[in-house]
């Protein structure tokens, strides 16, 4: 499968039946075409990516990526993110693998616009003096 992040070009081998983060839901990457919408990591945003392109190809070797949540199968030169930047899965043995909660994806964060409903929204909830250091009238 091949993804077109930004303009760049980016190619992962993943088991027909690993399951993939596609905009809307989780799939198959079995089921995955040409122009489905997937998430990928942007440095440490997630961001829409287009497939661009799709090939199959029969793998004598895999990796198993094993953290402390999660085991995965990939191919060997399946790029991952590690502190060390994006890096082959075979070459990542005991480096830390960045991720995203599939939940945390599709997640669209507020926009805070200040004005008249902003202003009230702070200052009924701030006006009781719950929020703040907390001082104790007792002696």
């Amino acid at each position: 499968m091949i993804a077109d992040q930004g303009g760049t070009a980016v190619e992962c081998g993943l088991p027909s039946k690993q399951l993939v983060s596609v905009v809307g839901g989780g799939r198959q990457a079995r089921n995955v075409e040409v122009g489905s919408k997937l998430w990928s990591l942007d440095g440490t945003r997630t961001v829409q990516t287009t497939v661009v392109g799709i090939s199959a190809v029969k793998a004598r070797e895999v990796v198993d990526v094993v953290t402390d949540r999660v085991t995965f199968t990939v191919a060997p030169r399946h790029e991952l993110r590690t502190t060390e930047g994006w890096v082959p899965a075979v070459h990542a043995p005991g480096a830390m693998i960045a991720w995203t909660h599939a939940r945390k994806l599709c997640r669209e964060r507020p926009t805070i616009v200040s004005g008249y409903e902003f202003g009230y929204l702070v200052g009924a909830t701030c006006a009781d003096g719950t929020v703040g250091k907390r001082v104790s009238c007792r002696q």
